[in-house]
């Protein structure tokens, strides 16, 4: 491995107070060879409460049964599986019998509430049983729900996490759908040392399977700590990634985790210089890496240090041109916590200002003139949410919420690959979406459920599975009677019939009766209902 690093100006006025943008990054080796790598201890904790029924559990299985086929005999795998009750499905055990795992994976059926808490534990408890030498411990927690059964608090669940962590047990955590609560996986996974991933649609289950899967058998380093001992020329430190930090006041580190082949991990800080009053060069830090190179028999730790220098001159010397490269870094990592700021201005209904930030953010991006495709992307697909952001709830759904949050984590956390691939699979399902153009206070006259279009000529049409509805959804993950249309004069409302798994609009659960328009679009259950004016 190789480490270095870089600043976006390495010449300061002198007696001119400053900010420079250091770059730290560490340059990894190539990934090792199946033959080489360090086992992997892992546990897969599934949710099968009743909205994982259908789609969401079918493509889950699908999922686990590809990580299941690239491990090898000297791997240990278990697997839990919860709703309000856990159970062990498969025992941990050394991946010898593939077959026999597969058909397990058969046996699981939805139903229920979400016992994240016991889930969780239980596949810590088995991971804890197992352990043994230098292998790699990780449980992959997966949901597409509130925990609403067990241990239910977020900063109980965090601190358990962080408590797993501190035992060299890693937690992954992956939230399927809208129904999550994205706030706490992303915590937990951050306490845990592990990744965080959105599955935006339950066909995406497979890929983020195999992108979790692939950095496991290619994990080359742990404990990845980068920190930066100041002198008395930095006045103060703040980094615009997203990692654990511990400070003294002089010595900042920055806690990275696991490091996997043929990677660049990077860590930006900001750093506050007062004015310096002799020109010619000056050492204002020293960094230092700290990480475990690992391999299939031990494990060995390294460290490297680095002195950080910079040259002071006077005005009329001054010859530094920015350096590209870090100042992108810092315009994605600017973007990222835009995003996340314009999401608290939204959960405050502030809109307006949530919209402002992200024109902001895009602004200063092209303001740059700095040509680089990945930044020239962040630029557009800033102004896109700005503007989709001014439409107020209209746009600001859960959906939304969770794709602008996890965007921002993913980046942060030298992850942004991660994000321009969720935006490319959002847009490739928008085009294959059908959609309508929203009417507020426009009535709809029909309804379109796949290939069927029913007008919406009476008084009442019950909706659900029993032959009794005026429209029968003969399909999973629906009650007998789900939903209902009612005419009120010029006005038509949706009403949910106390179904087991919600209807949606939109994708807001309706907790009350919905005055539909034209371009609302139901879900009840896997199944869309599309509003509009015409047969």
């Amino acid at each position: 491995m190789k480490v270095d690093f870089a600043l976006d100006y390495d010449v300061l006025t002198v007696e001119r107070p400053q900010k420079v943008y250091l770059m730290a990054r560490l340059f990894s080796g190539p990934s090792p060879e199946n033959s080489q790598r360090r086992p992997l201890n892992i546990s897969l904790v599934l949710d099968r409460s009743g909205s994982m029924a259908g789609d969401k559990i079918e493509y889950t299985r699908q999922a686990a049964q590809f990580l299941i086929q690239h491990l090898s005999a000297k791997d240990i795998f278990s697997l839990v599986i919860y709703n309000e009750n856990v159970e062990t499905l498969v025992t941990s055990e050394p991946v010898l019998h593939k077959d026999s795992i597969a058909q397990r994976l058969k046996q699981i059926k939805a139903s229920g509430m979400t016992n994240l808490s016991g889930g969780w534990l239980q596949g810590c408890g088995l991971i804890e049983q197992s352990a043994q030498g230098e292998m790699l411990n990780r449980v992959i927690l997966m949901t597409d729900g509130l925990a609403n059964r067990g241990i239910t608090r977020q900063e109980q669940l965090v601190n358990l996490a962080r408590q797993k962590r501190d035992e060299q047990i890693i937690t992954t955590t992956m939230g399927l759908g809208v129904d999550f609560n994205e706030d706490l996986l992303m915590a937990m996974a951050e306490a845990g040392g592990g990744a965080f991933y959105f599955i935006e649609s339950p066909e995406s289950t497979p890929l983020i399977f195999q992108e979790e899967l692939r950095d496991l058998l290619s994990v080359v380093g742990q404990n990845l700590t980068v920190t930066l001992q100041t002198t008395e020329h930095v006045t103060g430190v703040s980094q615009l990634n997203a990692y654990n930090m511990h400070t003294d006041g002089r010595a900042y580190s920055f806690t990275l985790g696991d490091v996997y082949g043929d990677e660049i991990k990077t860590l930006v800080l900001e750093l506050s210089i007062p004015g310096l009053h002799e020109a010619g060069e000056c050492e204002i830090a020293r960094l230092r890496f700290d990480y475990d190179v690992v391999n299939e028999q031990r494990s060995e730790h390294q460290s490297f240090e680095l002195p950080v220098t910079i040259r002071v001159a006077n005005a009329d010397d001054l010859a530094s041109e920015p350096n590209a490269e870090v100042q992108g870094s810092v315009l994605l990592l600017q973007a990222a916590k835009a995003r996340r700021e314009a999401v608290s201005a939204a959960d405050r209904g502030n809109f307006d200002s949530a919209s402002q930030i992200l024109k902001q953010a895009a602004g200063r991006i092209n303001d740059s003139q700095i040509n680089i495709p990945e930044l020239l992307d962040e630029a557009r697909a800033l102004s896109q949410q700005a503007t989709e952001m001014e439409r107020g709830h209209d746009f600001y759904d859960s959906y939304n919420r969770k794709s602008m949050s996890t965007q921002a984590i993913y980046t942060l956390t030298d992850r942004h690959e991660a994000t321009q691939n969720l935006r490319a699979r959002e847009i490739e399902q928008a085009l294959h979406k059908p959609t309508v153009d929203r009417k507020p206070g426009v009535a709809p006259t029909a309804l379109t459920w796949r290939e069927q279009t029913l007008p919406l000529d009476t008084d009442l049409i019950r909706i659900g599975r029993a032959p009794q509805n005026e429209m029968v959804l003969d399909a999973k993950n629906i009650s007998r009677f789900h939903c209902q249309i009612k005419r009120d004069g010029e006005l038509l409302i949706l009403e949910d019939l106390g179904s087991t798994n919600g209807t949606f609009v939109n994708e807001m659960l309706i907790r009350e009766p919905h005055v539909l328009c034209v371009g609302d679009v139901a879900r009840v259950g896997y199944e869309q209902l599309i509003f509009h004016n015409h047969t």
